[in-house]
């Protein structure tokens, strides 16, 4: 008995770590396999697979047993026990820094290349690019050209749509077309509509020229509410619109949404809406009574030079110096349908009964359009020698206007396709604005003043020179009994 507790105690355990069978640091007993391992290694393993490795059953790091044994001393390696030895291991390790940095710099010049050789390509796609550039210019260049002094044509252009409108918005617009049509057959002239007499004997009621900022100055857009003509709106060069009682004087309310020149103002007839233009590309919707935005059209890639609320007072058109015309919804702002011209267009108006319409543009043309398509442009009315500014239709339906920087205003009839009437302006002066009465009887001209003509015989009834700029925008009242004018010298002017 004493000499066997002797040799249990005089025993020497060896321990080896069961996955590097090297004397353990740190022992654990794995108590599924009964193995020792390596604490650092073994919880390496666990932690990539939960299992024993000795005999694959699960196991965790929290089951092993950890053994107090005293502290291991690992032997130098036998080969590193002389001098020659260790000179050799240092010399072996600086042969191999010597590869390693022998690599590495091999490296660094092949990267030094490809980046050289990147860069050349870069430089040269470059150059490839600004030629081409320049050629492009050159040919836009020559194209402008040739266009300009090729021969025009009055034979319409088949142009085909973006995409035409929905069969239901186009329902919409021809059941409105029917409905307008057959009641301006049953219309009567008005008792109240004022006569030549009338329009002679008017003169300047009211004036204003505070509505709009006086450092950018200037009345550029002007409309008068269709049933009550106490309220119009202007736009100003100071890219305001405001929206004023003339009879009260006093701003209703103040839409600031653009961000530059603003062109053309339009207020809904029934609702509470106004719409605007202007050369910062877009068409804004927006509230009369508190200035609020609706809805916003940036179609356009160049500014808007006008726009005309479709009669059911659900869609507008907008012109651009872009080259299209665009017709949207002005609920959700959507274009539903736009088409490119081959000039830019500086004007756009409604045919009264909602089908076709008319656009001015810088090439001297005035088109007229359908909006059924697929071909729109259905006619092209020449005879002008400078860019449109304005055009407007007799609410007859029959008659079309059409100003240019010519200092001419023409006549177009509808039905025979002809210029019957030309209206010779004074030297250098330039139509920017027309508008026929409701009734057909009159029509307002305002370039450097404001003439009224009766349409039956075309004469000048009166004429209205008290502007010092020139007129931006000028509407004919209820039974045409008063007119209010627009000008860039700021006035706003009511005559009655």
């Amino acid at each position: 008995s004493t000499q066997s507790t002797w040799g249990v105690r005089g025993t020497v355990m060896a321990l080896s770590c069961a996955i590097s069978g090297e004397v353990p640091l740190e022992p654990v007993v794995s108590p599924v396999s009964g193995a020792v391992f390596e604490k650092r290694l073994i919880e390496k393993h666990l932690s990539t697979s939960p299992t024993d490795p000795v005999n694959g059953e699960p196991l965790t790091a929290e089951q092993l047993v950890v053994l107090k044994a005293s502290k291991v001393v690992r032997p130098r390696p036998a080969n590193a026990t002389s001098v020659p030895v260790l000179l050799k291991l240092l010399q072996d390790e600086w042969d191999a820094g010597m590869l390693e940095n022998f690599k590495m710099k091999q490296h660094v010049e092949t990267v030094r290349q490809e980046l050289s050789h990147a860069l050349y390509q870069h430089d040269a796609a470059c150059r490839v690019i600004a030629r081409l550039t320049k050629e492009r210019d050159q040919a836009r260049q020559a194209l402008a050209m040739l266009q300009a002094t090729a021969p025009p044509t009055s034979e319409p252009q088949a142009m085909e749509a973006d995409s035409t409108p929905a069969d239901d918005v186009i329902g919409k617009l021809q059941a409105k077309a029917d409905e307008l049509s057959k009641t301006r057959k049953k219309r009567a002239k008005a008792a109240e509509l004022a006569t030549a007499e009338d329009i002679k004997a008017m003169g300047e009621k009211s004036s204003t020229s505070s509505i709009h900022s006086a450092g950018s100055p200037g009345i550029s857009a002007l409309d008068l509410h269709v049933h009550n003509n106490n309220i119009v709106a202007t736009g100003g060069v100071d890219k305001i619109v405001h929206v004023y009682d003339h009879t009260a004087e006093s701003i209703v309310s103040t839409f600031k949404g653009h961000s530059k020149k603003v062109t053309s103002v339009v207020l809904h007839p029934t609702a509470d809406v106004g719409l605007s233009s202007s050369l910062d590309q877009t068409v804004a919707v927006w509230n009369t009574k508190s200035g609020e935005g609706l809805s916003s059209i940036t179609t356009h890639t160049k500014g808007v030079h006008s726009i005309s609320l479709h009669p059911t007072g659900d869609y507008v058109l907008s012109a651009s110096a872009d080259k299209t015309w665009a017709f949207s919804d002005i609920h959700t702002g959507k274009t539903l349908s736009s088409t490119t011209g081959p000039a830019g267009l500086t004007s756009i108006e409604w045919h009264p009964d909602g089908i076709i319409f008319g656009s001015g543009t810088a090439d001297n043309v005035v088109r007229i359009w359908d909006i059924k398509g697929p071909t729109f442009n259905i006619h092209n009315f020449e005879g002008h020698a400078g860019p449109v500014t304005a055009v407007a239709f007799s609410e007859n339906g029959y008659y079309m206007a059409s100003a240019a920087e010519d200092s001419t205003v023409k006549l177009w009839d509808l039905r025979k396709l002809v210029n019957f009437k030309t209206l010779d302006l004074a030297q250098g002066t330039v139509a920017t604005s027309l508008h026929f009465d409701y009734s057909g009887v009159y029509l307002a001209v305002g370039g450097s003043d404001v003439s009224v003509y009766q349409t039956k015989t075309w004469d000048l009834i009166k004429s209205f020179g008290t502007f010092s700029g020139a007129v931006t925008g000028v509407k004919f009242g209820k039974h045409a009994r008063m007119l209010a004018t627009a000008s860039l010298d700021r006035s706003l002017k009511i005559f009655a």
